[in-house]
């Protein structure tokens, strides 16, 4: 039997990785294949040959294609993806690119969200099969000062908070954006102490000691933050498989 297609994961930072969705990825036997277009790496020239693509977080900007060349075919790519029914997961940075790839619009917000928190799944969230499993109010890390503002024509908006509007969507039958990370755990959010950059940011928005509270937070809520994560991105690779067979039997 061949061995299934991997999963294309577009990294846009040395810390913003597939982290607990990889150990998923490893334990299920599905392999994934990392692009790091920020280091100048190409983007592949096609999606034949993946099974779906993983978009990580990242410090850059949807508009910032002058900064950021890559920035532009990152978001083709996207397009294709969706339009061809590959299952797209968009985080953070990678959901507002799927956003504004597809017409959307990508704002600042109000105040910075921050933190190891809560998020509110809509009625349509709560019915979704990417969220199968998980609580009405999920717990995950949340890390933007920009979020998306206004959704594409035709999307479903499947979750809110206070302080975002839009937490997640979904574009047709298989392209998700979620705003928060349920990639990361504990052990990630300890990683950032290696990023002087990222605790200093961190710091001028939440002040001194906030990236030791969340280290606090996060070690204290890590089963959850794990369990929430596992179970979100297990359900995404169900969505693989339920497009596998599809194109099986076309």
């Amino acid at each position: 039997m061949a061995a299934p297609d991997p999963v294309l994961v577009l990294q846009h930072s040395a810390i913003d990785v597939p982290g607990v969705f990889g150990e998923v990825m490893d334990e299920a036997g599905i392999a994934w294949r990392a692009c790091d277009p920020w280091r100048g790496e190409p983007l592949p020239s096609s999606l034949e040959g993946f099974a779906a693509v993983l978009a990580m977080g990242g410090p850059q900007q949807t508009d910032e294609e002058r900064l950021h060349p890559w920035l532009a075919p990152e978001k083709a790519l996207l397009r294709d993806a969706a339009a061809s029914g590959l299952p797209v997961l968009g985080v953070c940075l990678g959901c507002q690119l799927l956003a504004d790839a597809h017409g959307g619009t990508v704002a600042p917000l109000a105040r910075a969200e921050i933190g190891i928190l809560e998020f509110s799944l809509t009625a349509e969230g709560r019915a979704d099969p990417l969220f199968a499993g998980l609580p009405a109010t999920p717990l995950t890390m949340q890390w933007h000062l920009n979020a998306v503002s206004a959704l594409p024509a035709g999307a479903a908006l499947l979750a809110s908070s206070d302080a975002c509007a839009v937490q997640a969507f979904r574009l047709g039958g298989a392209a998700y954006g979620v705003q928060f990370h349920m990639e990361v755990d504990a052990a990630l959010v300890r990683a950032t102490e290696a990023f002087p950059d990222y605790i200093a940011a961190l710091e001028r928005q939440r002040g001194a000691g906030a990236f030791a509270r969340m280290v606090a937070d996060a070690t204290r809520e890590e089963e959850t933050l794990r369990g929430n994560g596992a179970r979100l991105f297990r359900n995404f690779l169900g969505l693989i498989e339920g497009e596998d067979a599809r194109r099986s039997a076309a």
